[in-house]
């Protein structure tokens, strides 16, 4: 109860009567299947729509090598053709399906493709250049190390050299760099062409492997390159003094030991060092300041310092050092908070190249792993050295898939890093970090020819898939496999397995249906069986929670363009999401057209009334076409011998109400169990109930014909009560389908009137 121990307002929020149920979704399906590729491990994968099951799962499944497909097409009672699961997922959103939840089935000696990088230094060419061209763009220059580094052109298609240089200049914004020797060919980017440093190596540094087992790897394309992560300028020493900028104050002839320059603010010997270092021209000079007179300043540069011709005005600006010659292992840098610990960077004074490795960050001030080489100035950059993964798959259809992962850590387990990353966000491929991984730019994992590694080794070892894989085991939530993970998705309602008719992944599945008591399964025949044969087929079931139906269904395979038998479970599925969505779980799937099949001849069998007055009081619901009506779906009968079952609608009409209720009173738990407590349910159960009567889903003229809900002392003994029990009684009236419509005609025989 609410405490009020001092005077003033109280507002208080209160229980406003029964609270709603919410009817649960009857719609969504599941299924499990063999697909060309996606994830085998996990929860069962969301798709909405045909497209969207090709870009995770993959296409349409070649039919596998004749030994594999005899052995299970030949097996009438475990067997099945799996390779037609995703024709069945086509079947069902070409019916009306919306939501299907699906699981991969594959051979648990099914292997990924994999592939293993060694380390290296290349650099992609990214521009076009032609024959007797100094000058090429270059994806990145990281892990050079700066002019007159020694570099070799390779062709991208064949790997043959195209020249040997020496780096003349670069400049790493651009990514481009200057050659001591004309190119003797062109290079060309979309060919491929690279450039490499020295030899690669042969330490393994980083493993690849397809996210998923089978043979679709051998498509997947891996490669890895550095990427900067940042640029940030060196910040100049505080005792370095003030900033100037200024102008020559007349022309300067060519290596001359002195120029003027006008008088301006900040330029002034006496309070500036002895030395100081200016910018001309894109140049930096070393200089001594004199005392200014007339307006002017004297810069005198050392004895032998070479320069151009400058003209008067040219602009001469001070460049501050940020470090002195063995100044020791910190540096001030500009936005030192994008680095951390471990961080590799690299060094650029406009003639080298210098990795370090950071130590520490505090403030501005970095602690590298080595002394600071050189003298740095506030024009120079420090560039933060990060991996970028790129991965490409190209299907037999002919799409690719491409995926970019850039500002990776190529160590460590943060969520920056490589493999976490992949782990967490790849839908192509995997890594594992080997003993050869080096943050050394110079040694970046690369492959052992060309600039990509394609993946390779990977089986789908279709001879080693039984119908154990079908069925799946329980090893927890989201460790399940096959039928068995359909359980973590609670949302399905219909569940198939859709081309396979053996006996151990059926009973399977309707043991999945028994147990959870919350989804409905269809069920495939073996194909091809006749009248006699699919009456010996339905024989050994007997369960209220599947449906079996005959004959298979003749589509176009867009793979193959051929027509191909395929099984009515996929189409069915989305034929019963169409019913609930248009009509509601109530109405019967049946008298329903069939899409997605051919326009002639679209069932596999004939099926007549005289072949139906045999199959249908067993259970055995027909597929059957009738002139100017189409193929339609003509049996709404589940495989239980209690006649109380024997209706899809009926039974799944309850698996309904069952899951809305259990789900929508779920806050009655530990309330207490007294009587305000029974109005309260028996007041939300009704209310329910009303809502499911009024829509026609319940028999009856008013709502107490259709249903009644007891919960009071009538339903619960005291020792209900001790033991924490409440006991709701509930009845329903089901609507049952008119299933056999029926017109009695008798001739009427004319009569005299007499007035």
């Amino acid at each position: 109860m609410p405490e009020y121990l001092s005077p003033g307002v109280y507002v208080e929020e209160i229980d406003a009567g029964p609270r709603p149920i919410a009817g649960v979704s009857t719609s969504t399906a599941g299924m499990a299947g063999v697909t060309l590729r996606g994830p085998y491990t996990g929860k069962p994968k969301l798709v909405t729509n045909f497209l969207e099951f090709q870009r995770t799962f993959g296409g349409f499944l070649p039919e596998p090598d004749a030994g594999v497909r005899d052995a299970w097409a030949g097996n009438p009672s475990e067997g099945g053709r799996w390779w037609l699961f995703p024709l069945a997922v086509k079947g069902f959103f070409d019916n009306g399906g919306q939501r299907l939840y699906v699981k991969r089935v594959a051979s648990r000696h099914a292997t990924a493709a994999s592939g293993t990088l060694v380390h290296g230094l290349v650099s992609p060419v990214a521009g076009d250049a032609a024959r007797g061209a100094s000058s090429v763009e270059l994806g990145h220059l990281i892990g050079f190390t700066g002019v007159g580094q020694r570099i070799e052109f390779f062709r991208g298609d064949d790997e043959r050299s195209i020249h040997t240089a020496q780096v003349a200049a670069y400049d790493v914004t651009a990514r481009r760099i200057e050659l001591d020797a004309p190119l003797p060919a062109e290079v060309r980017a979309a060919r491929g062409d690279y450039v490499q440093v020295g030899a690669r190596g042969t330490e393994r540094t980083l493993e690849f492997s397809a996210v998923s087992p089978g043979s679709w790897g051998g498509a997947v394309q891996v490669r890895v390159r550095p990427v900067v992560g940042a640029a940030l300028p060196v910040l100049p020493d505080p005792q370095e003094g003030a900033l100037f900028v200024t102008r020559l104050a007349e022309d300067a002839d060519a290596d001359a030991e002195t120029v003027e320059v006008a008088e301006v603010t900040g330029l002034d010997p006496d309070e500036l060092p002895a030395d100081v270092w200016v910018l001309i021209g894109g140049a930096r000079y070393k200089a001594q300041v004199g005392q200014p007179a007339s307006g002017r300043v004297t810069l005198t540069f050392p004895a032998g310092t070479s320069h151009p011709e400058w003209r008067e005005g040219a602009a001469v600006r001070r460049v501050r050092r940020g470090t002195t010659a063995g100044g020791g292992r910190t540096l001030r840098v500009g936005g030192a908070g994008r680095l951390y610990e471990d961080a590799v960077v690299q060094l650029d004074d406009g003639r080298n190249l210098t990795a370090l490795t950071v130590d520490a960050v505090a403030g501005d001030v970095v602690t590298f792993g080595a002394v600071v080489p050189g003298t740095l100035f506030e024009t120079d950059r420090l560039y933060l050295v990060e991996a970028r993964v790129d991965a490409r798959f190209t299907d037999p259809a002919g799409t690719t898939v491409e995926e970019s992962f850039p500002n990776l850590r190529l160590t460590g387990d943060r969520s920056s890093g490589l493999v976490a990353t992949l782990e967490g966000r790849s839908r192509l491929v995997r890594a594992r970090t080997l003993g050869g991984l080096s943050t050394d730019p110079a040694r970046f994992p690369v492959a052992a020819t060309g600039a990509w590694l394609t993946l390779a080794d990977g089986s789908d070892s279709y001879d080693t898939l039984t119908v154990a894989d079908f069925v799946g085991e329980d090893g927890g939530s989201g460790l399940r496999t096959g039928i068995a993970a359909l359980e973590d998705i609670d949302e399905v309602a219909v569940c198939a397995v859709p081309g396979v008719w053996s006996g151990t992944v059926q009973s399977a599945l309707i043991t999945h249906c028994e147990l959870l008591k919350d989804r409905f399964a269809i069920l495939d025949p073996q194909d091809g069986l006749d009248i006699e044969g699919i009456q010996a087929f339905r024989e050994p079931f007997d369960t209220k929670y599947a449906a079996l139906y005959y004959p298979w269904l003749v589509t176009r395979d867009p793979s193959s363009d051929r027509d191909v038998e395929v099984p009515p479970s996929g189409h069915l599925a989305g034929i019963y999401a169409r019913v609930d969505v248009e009509r509601g779980v109530h109405k019967a799937p049946a008298n329903v057209v069939i899409r997605g099949v051919r326009l002639t001849d679209g069932i596999a069998q004939d099926v007549t009334k005289r072949h139906q007055d045999l199959l249908n009081p067993k259970g055995i619901n027909a597929l059957r076409f009738f002139p100017g009506l189409g193929h339609r779906v003509w049996g709404a009968r589940t495989l239980s011998s209690d006649a109380s079952w024997k209706y899809v609608n009926v039974r799944r009409l309850f698996l309904f109400l069952e899951e809305s209720i259990d789900e929508g009173t779920q806050w009655v738990v530990f309330e207490p169990n007294d009587e305000a407590l029974w109005a309260l349910v028996r007041q939300t159960v009704t209310n329910f109930l009303t809502t499911v009567w009024r829509s026609g889903a319940l028999a009856g003229t008013t709502a107490e014909e259709a249903f009644f809900v007891a919960c009071d002392r009538s339903t619960m003994t005291e020792d209900d009560l001790r033991n924490g029990r409440l006991v709701c009684v509930i009845g329903v009236a089901p609507v049952f389908p008119a299933e056999f419509v029926i017109f009695r005609i008798q001739q009427k025989t004319r009569e005299t009137q007499l007035a």
